[in-house]
């Protein structure tokens, strides 16, 4: 069975306008999920709106009114539950008024191993002098794709923070375009990919520079075990009158076997000479003086390689600036990397939660919805 939950309370100053679908049926929310769970629900998150998707619709539109200030963020989770094959669309709207600030975090998975693909388009529009935080956490089964597409612009002094944190996945692939169309735009682009088994994930990213002083930092950063695959294109357009536009540009890889393959294109293109722009990328391996050294102090292998890969993550984790979402992901990522590797007792990095075998989920609870 195919269906959509969308929670009836709404919040003052903001619109959350109904899925364009009517057609699905609405069961019971106070029951008719309980059994569900969510790998990227956020259990300890203090939300003002959160709308939970539970297989199809057209999508939703989210309007922040102008000058609103959300202290608590608004959470979307698209849980794809279905006993068949399934093609899953949404198309989702965000628009932010003008002195605005939001945060919004955006969550795709699925319940058991069904092969799903989703092909989800968002637009962000985000108005004069607005902030926007957005999260965007992946984790899917390994039968299932995602195409995620994602179109984003900033006018005059807005400023946009955005995190991609891919977890798990059959192939995802994340198209991502964001055009500042005013001056003295901000905006930091952040991306964590972690893969294993024959899993793909595809990272796109566009960002344009339309006007003069605007700034961009973007790093992505990716490990992958087994015979994953991974490819990283960034493309850094800056237009002939955006004089004063600082941009920079970082995709950083750990291949963890000589089977792992990862493409990486960092791509700059400058129509003006008063810029500082920058562009790179790495692809490596585990650093081995670094893990003979820890080993050398009674430290196994396993451990140290766990370590030393979260410090590698850790640089994208902390610029996340919700603390429970932080800790969550923290937590997500260290179970991410040991998997089955480390017994919890023996863990460097122990989670705030346990994570042995099938309690290494976070669960949805239906009654704090």
């Amino acid at each position: 069975m195919i269906r959509k939950d969308v929670l009836p309370e709404a919040l003052k100053g903001v619109d959350f306008s109904d899925f364009w679908n009517d057609g699905l049926k609405r069961p019971d929310v106070s029951h008719s999920d309980a059994d569900i769970c969510c790998s990227c629900n956020i259990p300890n998150l203090d939300t003002d709106k959160r709308t939970v998707v539970n297989g199809v619709g057209d999508g939703l539109n989210i309007t922040v009114e102008p000058g609103q200030v959300l202290g608590k963020p608004i959470q979307i989770q698209s849980v794809v539950s279905t006993e068949y094959k399934s093609l899953i669309e949404l198309r989702n709207t965000i628009n932010v008024g003008a002195g605005a600030s939001v945060a919004i975090i955006h969550c795709d998975d699925t319940v058991g191993d069904t092969r799903s693909l989703g092909n989800n388009e968002t637009h962000i529009s985000i108005a004069e002098g607005a902030q926007v935080e957005y999260y965007k956490l992946q984790n899917i089964n390994n039968r299932s794709g995602l195409i995620n597409k994602t179109y984003i612009t900033m006018e005059r002094g807005s400023r946009l923070f955005t995190d991609c944190i891919t977890l798990n996945g059959g192939h995802i692939f994340n198209h991502c375009e964001i055009r500042m169309l005013g001056e003295h735009c901000e905006l930091r682009a952040d991306g964590l990919y972690l893969i294993d088994g024959e899993q793909r994930c595809d990272n796109y990213i566009f960002v344009q520079h339309n006007a003069p002083h605007c700034t961009s930092s973007e790093l992505y950063k990716g490990i992958l075990d087994d015979q994953a695959r991974a490819s990283f294109n960034g493309h850094v357009l800056v237009m002939d009158g955006a004089v004063k536009t600082e941009a920079y540009q970082n995709n950083r890889n750990i291949l963890l076997t000589d089977k792992a393959h990862v493409e990486t294109k960092p791509f700059l293109e400058i129509y003006n000479d008063d810029v500082k722009c920058s562009h790179g990328s790495a692809v490596g391996q585990l650093d081995d003086q670094a893990l003979f050294y820890m080993r050398s102090r009674g430290i196994s292998e396993r451990t140290a390689m766990t370590m030393l890969s979260y410090a590698f993550c850790d640089e994208v984790i902390r610029n996340i600036s919700i603390p429970e979402l932080r800790q969550a992901i923290e937590d997500m990522v260290k179970k991410r990397l040991h998997g089955e590797l480390l017994p919890c007792g023996n863990c460097a990095i122990p989670c705030s939660s346990p994570c042995n075998g099938d309690d290494a989920r976070f669960e949805i609870d239906v009654t704090r919805l």
